[in-house]
């Protein structure tokens, strides 16, 4: 079939077809998806089909798919990618700096998406990309739009609500990836003239961090009455080992996380966290990528800072003062 004869079927001009697949701004979408689902009907779309997808194609990079954190983001990207007529694809770099730096290189210079939304952004990108970026969590180079969240002061919060109800020995369950959470526990820790700082950093993740982390807490020499955990998962494993040992949340320990992810909310003893507010970040920096699709020549770069809150829920509890937590 010729594009004449598909504008005959089509009823417009060659002319119109021939800007449809050229995916011109000239005619409307309607006219466009009239067009293209005549050619899909008659097998001829992938011939004549000659500029980019007709609609915007924003790739999304992100550390893991497997973390509950970084799925609740994706799924609010991906809403807001598609209500607007978009797609989005999503990739892991598995917290590779390298292999990040490859996918945004593959996106921008081979796939020539139409725009990229990258998180942690570890390296500061090389001249000559054309494609709009934005950075989500990271600040690390000032070549792209970044969203971050402020998570300072709700760390703060968090161990102000601890001291306020006569908790000071204060411990904070980490892994490897975490240590810039542990630095703000620590800052937090000096704030409130908490100098006894504990941090217990696991080789494991998720759930097994946090069973880790008791254990290794219950059979050192340090008092414990409540600890702050990374993230929500690692507070879930924590919580099942105090359990297993016979102590109870928050009776005898008061039990914070940290990134509000759903299943805090429905666990038997309701987990108080802190929020790192995923809807307004994702809001924010599809906002941003969205003025820059549409302006390419548009240069001025954006830091937007959202901020985190506290949720306080059930496993926070007064200090037992009579408690004394031993191996």
């Amino acid at each position: 079939m010729t594009q004449r004869e598909l504008a005959k079927l089509a009823n417009v001009s060659f002319s119109t077809v021939s800007k449809a697949f050229n995916n011109s701004d000239d005619i409307s979408e309607e006219t466009k998806n009239h067009i293209f689902r005549i050619a899909k009907q008659y097998g001829c779309y992938g011939e004549f089909f000659k500029g980019k997808y007709h609609k915007k194609i924003i790739a999304i990079i992100c550390p893991e798919i497997a973390s509950s954190y970084y799925a609740e983001f994706i799924q609010y990207f991906q809403t807001l990618i598609e209500k607007d007529g978009n797609i989005s694809i999503i990739s892991s770099d598995n917290f590779d700096k390298n292999k990040a730096d490859e996918l945004i290189e593959y996106y921008a210079s081979y796939r020539k998406v139409d725009g990229i939304i990258v998180f942690d952004l570890k390296s500061t990108l090389k001249k000559g990309y054309t494609t709009p970026i934005v950075s989500v969590f990271s600040d690390i180079s000032s070549s792209v739009d970044t969203v971050e969240v402020d998570l300072e002061c709700a760390v703060l919060d968090a161990v102000k609500l601890l001291h306020d109800y006569g908790h000071k020995k204060i411990a904070f369950l980490s892994e490897r990836l975490t240590g810039a959470k542990a630095e703000l526990y620590k800052k937090a820790m000096k704030n409130t003239g908490n100098g006894d700082i504990n941090i217990i950093e696991s080789e494991y993740r998720f759930e097994e961090a946090g069973e880790d982390g008791i254990r290794r807490l219950l059979n050192s020499d340090s008092d414990f009455t409540a600890v702050i955990c990374a993230y929500d998962n690692i507070a879930f494993g924590a919580i099942k080992e105090l359990q297993k040992a016979g102590l109870r949340v928050p009776d005898d320990i008061s039990v914070i996380g940290i990134d509000n992810i759903a299943p805090g909310r429905y666990t038997e003893t309701s987990l108080t966290t802190i929020d790192s507010n995923p809807q307004a970040v994702c809001a924010v920096a599809w906002d941003i990528l969205k003025e820059k699709i549409q302006n390419p020549y548009l240069s001025t770069r954006t830091n937007v800072k959202i901020n985190a809150k506290l949720i306080v829920r059930e496993t926070v509890s007064y200090c037992n003062h009579h408690m004394q937590i031993k191996p």
